[in-house]
């Protein structure tokens, strides 16, 4: 079944979508492309794993962010963390004639940069659907779905939806992953007969993904533009969707328009995260859709996917004003200023682990 599947496929030699309508000539020949490429590849590694990092200690270290949709966030920004770590392993690979380690560390490098991009997809969407929970449902029904069993699981699920379709298909002989001729690349093998329909398939799995993203949005968008005069009659309580207490100590009606207002605010800035990915992602997906026929593209289009595991960081500390304020103490290492401090920081602080800053 599975030979007469492979012979179906290969005779339409002349669909763009057919190995055989490949050039033979690897897609960067040109010396100078090669080192451009590779060398804002790792220009890419050196923002984005500090700028992560960043990230990641900012939600450590400060109560002020710890909060359910900040799970997911910094969930992603140990997505774009590995995409970051695999990079330079890919440049090694663009400038020399064949990829310099094994096989096996080869198609780990491949396993790891789809898994780091598809958790990317995943976790955007997951954001997208709670910032919908908390802008447009009650208070019960968000905290119906988002329990800690279900975060868990959700958190868990963005690494293990692009983990399972990244390795099942090159698993029944749907395409394969490994040192790729043509993109002198760690990826999917284009040598492989059915390369073209594991690429195809993989975007049509992280499709429901960019569905979700866009609806979300969407939805939340005519709520807030809907709901106009009547904020407060229609969302009372929704300060306490991330932080309850407070919203006990806030009877103010002002109050409570604030803090919606707020919410919003950090919606719009989450929604610019997923306009840049999609800015992102999109010319990739539309040369990876059809290989062929954009040919001399892939590799421009594949950087630029690379490009918004950097970015996120970027985004947050111009943009977003919860994170502005903790980013700065941690990058001028004035522990003491960080806002509403974690009971980690509080920890180094007695311990005097940080050293003199804290004083």
């Amino acid at each position: 079944m599975m030979v007469d599947l492979n012979e179906t496929l290969l005779s339409t030699s002349a669909s763009p979508f057919s190995s055989k309508s490949w050039p033979d000539h690897p897609v960067l020949e040109n010396r100078t492309q090669q080192l451009t490429v590779a060398i804002m590849a790792c220009l890419i590694t050196v923002i984005g794993i500090p700028g992560n990092s960043i990230v990641i200690l900012a939600v450590m270290s400060s109560k002020k962010l710890q909060n359910k949709t900040n799970i997911f966030v910094v969930n992603l920004a140990c997505a774009d963390m590995v995409t970051c770590a695999v990079i330079p392993f890919q440049a090694v690979s663009l400038l020399n004639e064949t990829w310099p380690f094994s096989e096996a560390f080869c198609q780990v490098v491949a396993v790891l940069t789809c898994l780091g991009l598809g958790s990317s997809v995943v976790n955007l969407a997951l954001i997208a659907f709670i910032r919908y929970s908390i802008i447009t449902k009650s208070l019960t029904f968000h905290e119906r779905l988002f329990t800690k069993t279900n975060l868990s699981l959700f958190v868990c699920g963005a690494w293990l939806f692009p983990l399972f379709f990244t390795l099942i298909l090159p698993l029944v002989d749907v395409g394969a992953l490994g040192y790729s001729e043509r993109y002198k690349l760690c990826t999917s093998d284009i040598s492989h007969a059915l390369s073209h329909v594991y690429a195809l398939a993989v975007i049509l799995v992280l499709f429901p993904s960019l569905v979700v993203i866009i609806l979300c949005y969407v939805k939340i968008y005519q709520f807030v533009r809907g709901s106009g005069r009547n904020l407060i009659e229609f969302k009372s309580g929704i300060s306490t969707r991330e932080d309850p207490e407070k919203s006990r100590e806030a009877p103010s009606s002002s109050i409570e328009v604030a803090i919606f207002r707020r919410q919003v605010k950090v919606t719009e800035n989450l929604f610019i995260v997923v306009c840049t990915f999609i800015v992102c992602v999109t010319p990739f997906g539309i040369t990876n859709g059809i290989p062929a026929a954009t040919y001399p593209m892939i590799p421009w289009t594949l950087l630029l996917f690379f490009m918004n595991s950097c970015l996120n960081p970027i985004i947050y500390g111009l943009k977003h004003p919860q994170f502005k304020e903790v980013f700065w103490p941690i990058m001028t290492c004035s522990w003491r200023n960080i806002p509403e401090p974690s009971e980690l920081i509080k920890f180094f602080r007695q311990g005097d682990v940080l050293g003199s800053r804290f004083n």
